[in-house]
């Protein structure tokens, strides 16, 4: 049985990571558009949705938000 650590959730979201797996995150979106190949997913994230990961991360890391010249690096 997984046990899932929530970094960000919503309505139609869930970031998690499985606590048995420390070298994943995992994206949940429900009613997105997504495309599948052989070696790839691209999945639909609508702004808000990526708006409320972006700030619930930075809220659980305790990080500043980012001003428009950098980039966010995820350290999981």
């Amino acid at each position: 049985m997984s046990s899932k650590d929530t970094i960000s959730s919503g309505d139609t979201h869930h970031l998690f990571q499985d606590v048995s797996d420390g070298e994943n995150v995992f994206l949940e979106v429900e009613n997105t558009d997504f495309e599948v190949d052989p070696d790839r997913v691209a999945v639909k994230i609508p702004l808000d949705i990526w708006n409320q990961i972006v700030q619930d991360y930075h809220h659980r890391h305790r990080r500043p938000y980012l001003d428009g010249d950098e980039q966010l690096e995820l350290d999981f």
